[in-house]
């Protein structure tokens, strides 16, 4: 009789340091218990950041108070500078939401094993970066209340949007950028939301992770189908970088605003003290 064969998979050098080796002590329960430990009871550090947070939150509202009632001139928005530091930040955010989607998206594709350390926060972070772009030219237009006037719906008036207007490119830019991110970063999270939902002691907390989890038990056809949406929504996202950057540039390239990109703005300067004003390079937007 002869022995039975038995396979022992040989341990090299190389596989000791590849970012895919996993201990063979580590299970997938143990890999879970120690992730979940990271969602616990806030401790006194993380209390302390969330009331410097909330009292930083508290001068933006008192300042977005003082401007809906003094005007946005508060902000330092007069003719001919009519964006000023409202589109620099709309950019700035809308660039950091682009980061994002570079470290998830774009490097998921090219099966970047390092970026599973970050995708996460990365996939995160894309969705608030959007969600705080969407501000600015909500604040930009001095009456917030309106901004639903920006999306075009049929009303008993007739009237519609003016198309030629670049903040109303932001608002489709935008809103594609957030719908899509949206969801790349739901469908991301949902083993996540299911492997904390099976631990979850709360109610509440258990029916919340139950709805984001969309009833996922683990199945080998499950995960077939997780994969095949994440890929499909990381190669949508990708190139969406490119179109939604590139209309947040045209803010800049489109705004009607004399002498902004003018060449011959300083010799037009001195026809007369109000083409002064209009045709100086200051007074870009």
């Amino acid at each position: 009789m002869t022995d039975e064969l038995t396979y022992e998979p040989v341990t090299t050098a190389e596989d000791l340091v590849s970012p895919e080796h996993i201990p063979a002590e580590m299970t997938q329960k143990r890999l879970n218990d120690d992730l979940l430990k990271l969602i616990s009871v806030p401790g006194p550090v993380w209390w302390g950041l969330f009331l410097l947070d909330l009292a930083i939150l508290t001068l933006g509202a008192i300042a977005e108070r003082n401007q809906i009632a003094l005007g946005i001139g508060v902000a330092g928005h007069t003719r001919p500078v009519m964006w000023a530091s409202y589109v620099t930040d709309f950019v700035f955010w809308v660039g950091i939401a682009h980061c994002g989607t570079l470290v998830s998206a774009i490097l998921f594709l090219f099966r970047s094993h390092f970026r599973r350390a970050v995708y996460r926060i990365a996939e995160a972070m894309t969705v608030f970066g959007v969600l705080t772009a969407g501000l600015f030219p909500i604040m930009h237009l001095g009456r917030p209340w309106f901004a639903y006037w920006l999306f075009p719906y049929p009303t008993q008036r007739g009237i519609w949007p003016n198309f030629r207007s670049p903040l109303e490119w932001d608002v489709f830019a935008v809103s594609t950028y957030l719908t899509v991110s949206s969801i790349f970063f739901l469908v991301g999270i949902i083993p996540d939301a299911a492997a904390a939902r099976d631990r979850a002691k709360n109610p509440y907390m258990r029916l919340i992770l139950t709805i984001f989890s969309l009833g996922w038990n683990g199945g080998n056809n499950q995960w077939k189908h997780f994969y095949g949406a994440y890929l499909y929504f990381a190669a949508f996202a990708t190139p969406l970088v490119l179109s939604v950057h590139s209309v947040v540039s045209w803010d800049f390239a489109m705004a009607q605003v004399p002498g902004c990109r003018s060449a011959g703005a300083s010799s037009s300067s001195t026809s007369s003290p109000t083409t002064t004003s209009r045709s100086s390079p200051s007074s870009c937007c």
